[in-house]
């Protein structure tokens, strides 16, 4: 005979399975808060305004990846998916006491459904800069090292196991200070009342452990997949810059930076010179007072304009092994100018990098540079050579233009001449010798210059000018006339010219 319940004992009965049916559906609401969701699988960025740092999770014996991972999680979902550690470990089966990132990204997998990658080799290769640059987006990470190998000031809460000789340890970082190099660091074995601190990059990077060139990490996915890293980054470290030739008003001067990069990053994206230039001097003084040598009445020259503070900039450049160069322009007034240079991205004005102030002497389009020897000792009346270097650094051709229409004068001279004049210690001026020196931009000449020392004993010089009809003479604006000093000496065995001392 079949057995019957009596009314009281079904109506417990009946109790009991509500109770047991409201169990289960809380159960089931709360693995639904830690258990698989699309909004839980994909990463989501914090709020434009600020960042979510995760609560400081203090480890258990030998838990400190899964202390981590459980900072990570926290920081991944904005703490809308809380797993603890011990609740990790226990999902991903592992036998051993020291856990890997794969053990990790299995119990994460378990207990929430979120499937975590990792570099080097499980979905997820990162190089340092590429983990840097998801810290520095938003991300966290957690990053495998030794601790034996961070500073003494970061393994206080466990020195002990800094000097043993298997210091395996994983920390969990945040928010990198690109400007500053230095990480928000959190670390397992620190207590639990510690929300973190700054650590110094590259005592960061000492601390982790490498693959080739990739990290032994996992982090939160990429915002976006950088192809490389801003020039801010103190692994980017540029050299003194430096013009590559002399600098001609309203013309263009070659600029170059040295690079150097450290830490395996990138080679920098290109990024454009930008040039202040500040003029040392407001004002050109009267070049009628400059001019060493005698002119013929010829067409009036206009007054010099006075050089006013500008900025220019120079196309972008992709840099190579040897650094960034490019070709900025050149003020269009002549003068002494203070040139800051800096480094910015196309499309800003900003530098992103400045470097220390130059002082450029900016010449004019009618320049020239002159070598010879800078001192000599003479006997009075004696005959010497004089040898003489002649350049046009200018981009004012010297030469006279070709005119098919009207035929050359008779005895016509050079538009442009090199014009040697001796001065005395008291005034007195006597021209010895003009000579042609019509260059193109760029050209250069050579002479030997057959002189004889005056006969009167002293002090004089030798002044060489560039003199052109058309542009005047070099030494009025400063931009290429030489004086040599030259002591004349009554008596003086043998001839020819002797080095000063």
């Amino acid at each position: 005979m079949p057995h019957i319940q009596s009314p009281r004992r079904r109506a417990r009965l009946s109790r009991i399975l509500t109770r047991s049916v409201l169990l289960a559906a809380f159960g089931l609401g709360m693995f639904a808060a830690i258990g698989p969701a699309p909004a839980a699988a994909t990463w989501m960025p914090g709020p434009a305004a600020g960042q979510y740092t995760p609560q400081h999770v203090q480890q258990l014996k030998n838990n400190c990846v899964w202390a981590a991972g459980q900072m990570l999680l926290d920081k991944w979902t904005h703490g809308r998916v809380i797993v603890w550690q011990s609740r990790l470990r226990h999902a991903s089966h592992t036998k051993h006491k020291a856990a890997s990132l794969v053990d990790l990204s299995r119990g994460i997998a378990k207990a929430t459904g979120i499937l975590l990658r990792s570099s080097p080799g499980m979905g997820d290769p990162m190089t340092w800069w590429q983990f840097l640059d998801r810290l520095e987006h938003g991300g966290g990470g957690v990053l495998i090292g030794l601790y034996s190998r961070l500073p003494s000031d970061f393994t206080r809460w466990n020195p002990a196991f800094a000097d043993s000789s298997n210091s395996g340890h994983a920390v969990y970082v945040e928010r990198y200070d690109r400007a500053n190099a230095r990480v928000w660091f959190m670390d397992p074995l620190a207590p639990r009342d510690l929300p973190g601190e700054w650590i110094p990059v590259e005592a960061l990077r000492r601390f982790a452990t490498f693959h080739g060139d990739y990290v032994l990490a996992a982090a939160t996915p990429p915002r976006y997949r950088p192809t490389t890293a801003p020039l801010t980054d103190q692994a980017y470290r540029l050299g003194t810059p430096s013009l590559a030739g002399a600098a001609i008003a309203g013309s263009r001067v070659g600029v170059r930076v040295g690079l150097s990069i450290d830490d395996g990053f990138p080679m920098p994206a290109a990024h454009r010179f930008v040039g202040r230039w500040e003029p040392v001097v407001d004002a050109t003084p009267d070049r009628s007072l400059l001019t060493r040598v005698a002119m013929d009445p010829g067409p009036d020259l206009p007054a010099p304009a006075a050089p006013t503070a500008t900025t220019t900039m120079s196309a972008p450049d992709k840099p190579d092994s040897h650094g960034f160069g490019a070709t900025l322009p050149v003020p269009p007034v002549s003068g002494l100018y203070r040139l800051t240079l800096g480094l910015s991205q196309p499309g800003r004005k900003a530098p992103v990098r400045t470097f220390p102030p130059l002082q450029v002497q900016v010449l004019p389009p009618f320049a020239a540079a002159i070598s010879a020897t800078r001192a000599l000792e003479l006997p009075a009346g004696g005959a010497f050579t004089l040898k003489v270097g002649l350049r046009n650094v200018g981009t004012a051709d010297w030469r006279r233009p070709p005119d098919t229409d009207v035929p050359p004068e008779p005895n016509q001279g050079p538009m442009t001449a090199l014009v040697v004049t001796w001065y005395s210690a008291d005034g007195e001026v006597r021209e010895a010798v003009r000579l042609s020196g019509e260059l193109a931009p760029g050209a250069f000449a050579s002479f030997q210059i057959d002189l004889v020392a005056p006969r009167e004993p002293g002090d004089w010089s030798i002044a060489l000018d560039v003199v052109s009809d058309q542009l005047g003479a070099l030494s009025s604006n400063g931009s290429g006339n030489l004086d040599i000093p030259v002591s004349v000496a009554a008596s003086l065995s043998g001839s020819g010219l002797v080095p000063g001392r």
